[in-house]
């Protein structure tokens, strides 16, 4: 999975978990700003492993709290990605 199609995913996850237009999920925004709390990170987390096939703990999405370096964190990525 390349960064992007992460970077992807993500904003079409979190538009749908947080009831928003994918374009309201800005990959440079924290995430705590665009609604998710813990309780939204326990699940994202666990939807992150499935998806990814790799262990995610809420750690690395309290490390890494926007799309862009979360997605770049999974993937081992530091390619730029287009913000959206």
């Amino acid at each position: 999975m390349t960064r992007q199609q992460l970077t992807d995913w993500l904003r079409e996850y979190l538009a749908d978990l947080l009831d928003v237009a994918p374009e309201q999920i800005g990959t440079d925004i924290p995430l705590e700003q665009l609604g998710v709390d813990s309780a939204t990170t326990l699940v994202l987390s666990a939807d992150l492993t499935a998806h990814t096939g790799r262990e995610v703990r809420p750690g690395e999405i309290f490390d890494h709290p926007t799309v862009e370096r979360l997605a770049a964190r999974l993937t081992g990525s530091t390619d730029p990605v287009a913000a959206g």
